[in-house]
């Protein structure tokens, strides 16, 4: 049975695994934009190494006037992102063949950024055709720094690591929802978690940070980075659910724990719920800062409410058996 519990959480963990990469917005995307009869076609470029070369190429369908052109519209690097397009300078793009195009862009320091678009201007100057995403926004794209493979392969190990855990953590909760009474393998797995998300999430994660983006955390209350808040959103839940069992797990009697061994083990489904909800959201993707302090710091101050509870009734309960 043991064995059959690995394997399910193994493949379990790998299908996380490929929703998040699948999910991530940080990967490069075949977009494909048409305006004013003209096509454009490309593979987002969403990071380049800092101090290097990269190439920006797109596939223009349509057949062009003499004189006209096809620019890359970008903005100054670290700039926020304008509504007002004139604020971009041009760079006549190189033809590439049959309808393709490409401009070469040297990165400059990790952790900047620029924006930029495509136009077709006639040999006036005149814009023919503007080419910007669906949501009309410009795309960007990132300097990143090159991140050692100690530090992107210890980072990647802890959160598979985590991703597996909290499976085993979630399988062994199942039977206590079903009415088993035994909380200590669901609570050594939680913890085990929490454990693999930790080391995850700041031993490796900050350093990969710097090395990556040129910061250190950026999670709550340190900043506002998406990503990080993700997975510290999950680590501050599996302090709720490992001190939630810390009676099975310290001394192997689940009476001793903040709730019931049913209340524990829908506690441990929902570790995985959480995780899985986090996996959901995009990588890389951004909310607004209001947003972002907001649910965080709720969702830290939702938690700590309810351990101050189950403290309370587990402490209520112990005085009873004493009295008695």
């Amino acid at each position: 049975m043991k064995i059959v519990r690995v394997a399910i959480a193994i493949l379990l963990s790998l299908a996380v695994m490929f929703i998040a990469r699948t999910n991530s917005r940080g990967r490069p995307e075949l977009v494909q934009i048409e305006s004013n009869s003209f096509v454009m076609s490309m593979t987002t470029v969403p990071k380049i190494t800092e101090h290097k070369s990269g190439r920006v190429t797109c596939e223009i369908n349509g057949i062009l006037p003499e004189g006209a052109s096809v620019v890359f519209r970008t903005n100054q690097p670290n700039s926020a992102e304008p509504s007002d397009w004139s604020n971009y300078e041009s760079i006549v793009m190189s033809p590439s063949g049959d309808n393709g195009y490409f401009v070469d862009v040297v990165a400059d320091v990790k952790g900047g950024r620029f924006y930029y678009y495509y136009e077709i201007i006639d040999s006036n100057e005149v814009v023919m055709a503007q080419f910007i995403d669906a949501e009309g926004k410009p795309w960007f794209l990132r300097y990143i720094g090159e991140v050692p493979i100690a530090v992107l392969g210890g980072h990647l190990i802890f959160i598979l690591l985590t991703v597996f855990t909290v499976v085993m953590a979630a399988i062994y909760s199942l039977s206590l929802m079903r009415g088993g009474t035994t909380v200590k393998p669901a609570a050594f797995w939680t913890f085990s978690a929490l454990v693999a998300c930790f080391v995850g999430c700041y031993p490796f994660g900050i350093p990969m940070n710097w090395y990556a983006f040129g910061g250190l955390w950026e999670g709550i209350p340190f900043g506002t980075d998406a990503t990080d808040n993700k997975t510290q959103l999950l680590f501050v839940y599996l302090i709720y659910a490992t001190l939630a069992t810390l009676g099975s797990l310290k001394y192997g009697k689940s009476e001793r724990d903040f709730h019931s061994p049913k209340t524990s083990g829908i506690i441990g489904v929902g570790s995985f719920l959480v995780m899985l909800f986090i996996y959901f959201i995009p990588h890389s993707i951004q909310f607004s800062k209001l947003f972002t302090y907001s649910f965080c710091y709720a969702w830290t101050a939702i938690l700590a409410g309810l351990i101050f509870y189950g403290y309370s009734q587990s402490n209520k309960s112990a005085n009873l058996v004493t009295v008695k």
